[in-house]
């Protein structure tokens, strides 16, 4: 399809700046399977737009649609992970509702969606972030931990800045700390709790006064407990204050308008040259694209090392990882994108 138009956002810029192939290939195919934490987060993102839609929010059948939508991905069309898929299911289903429950006792700001945004007449930005009636936006993240080195990373990339220089306002960081995944499960609060060995009566703990470890303690996790009650597992949490420290808020201010305006025009250089590419795919394939070897193993493996990492050019269709999308980049790629299957990534759950 050739595209006139294309509606650009964060994730797309940066997949074609860390690598041409891998946008090319985003074009048109879809990996089949979710990694689980790519799922939690577009779980997460659309419960809390539901929770701050300026409506009073149904939390019960929030944390049910939310709960559902997980289980029925993570069962077709399945989980990308090593351990038994139903635990990772559960555990996640799990965390759902911790979060949302927390989140839903915080003072949230009525936040839409921001309208594509035009830069010419043949590109459009899509912001990412929703925007209070300030025009603040917001932007909800998980991480295993939360240091300065991951503040900078969420501040240099597109989805952030990009967002932030194209409309000019100052942008809520929101960052939910999920902890490290150890032999599968999540080594957090929101998931695990630790029960005295020798006196099963005492409440469950997640946080220590003297900030010691519950060396000796058994870990519970409410995944494993079928009558486990959210709301009392929550309210712990708040009362020994882990809670609090689990949920912070980084406020980014926009820079100046020059920095802007220069940014804007790195934009539109950009969308331009990726535009161009998407439409020669046809007699340019990605496979005539130079590989990207320093993108195929970050932080998140890339999806299509199956196909650049074969012995020959392999057919997307036939190796039975991907599945292909209806094509984007016109201005309804919003809708299009959405008729593909009801929980997708990124570019859809914000």
């Amino acid at each position: 399809m050739t595209v006139s138009e294309l509606v650009l956002d964060g994730t797309l810029l940066d997949d074609w700046q860390a690598c041409r192939r891998r946008s090319l290939l985003n074009a048109d195919w879809r990996y089949t399977r979710w990694r689980p934490k790519s799922l939690l987060d577009a779980c997460l993102r659309r419960g809390i737009s539901q929770l701050c839609s300026g409506t009073p929010p149904d939390l019960p059948r929030i944390l049910a649609d939310a709960r559902s939508q997980f289980m029925q991905t993570a069962a077709n069309p399945g989980l990308d992970t090593t351990h038994p898929p139903y635990q990772v299911a559960k555990d996640h289903c799990a965390m759902i509702s911790t979060i949302l429950t927390g989140i839903a006792r915080l003072t949230l700001l009525v936040a839409k969606d921001v309208p594509p945004i035009r830069l010419s007449s043949r590109l459009s930005w899509r912001p990412l972030s929703p925007a209070d009636e300030s025009g603040t936006l917001h932007r909800w993240i998980t991480v295993d931990r939360w240091d300065q080195a991951h503040l900078m990373r969420e501040m240099h990339g597109w989805r952030i800045f990009g967002d932030i220089a194209i409309t000019g306002q100052p942008l809520t960081l929101h960052v939910i700390v999920i902890g490290q995944e150890r032999k599968g499960r999540r080594a957090s609060p929101w998931a695990r709790a630790w029960k005295h060995p020798t006196m099963p009566k005492l409440k469950l703990r997640f946080k220590r006064n003297d900030g010691s470890s519950f060396n000796g303690w058994l870990p519970v996790y409410l995944a494993d407990d079928p009558y486990g009650d959210v709301d009392a597992w929550v309210d712990q949490m708040y009362r020994e204050e882990a809670a609090q420290e689990l949920i912070l808020h980084v406020p980014i201010n926009a820079p100046s308008e020059r920095v802007c305006a220069e940014t804007r025009a790195q934009i539109m250089l950009e969308g331009s040259r990726m535009m161009d590419a998407w439409n020669d795919r046809g007699a340019v394939g990605w496979s005539s694209w130079p590989m990207s070897r320093g993108s195929c193993d970050g932080m998140v493996p890339c999806v299509f090392q199956w196909l650049c990492h074969a012995e020959t050019v392999q057919d997307p269709e036939k190796v039975g990882l991907y599945q292909r999308r209806v094509p984007v980049g016109a201005r309804d790629a919003r809708n299009a994108e959405q008729a593909n299957t009801s929980v997708d990534h990124e570019r859809v759950m914000v």
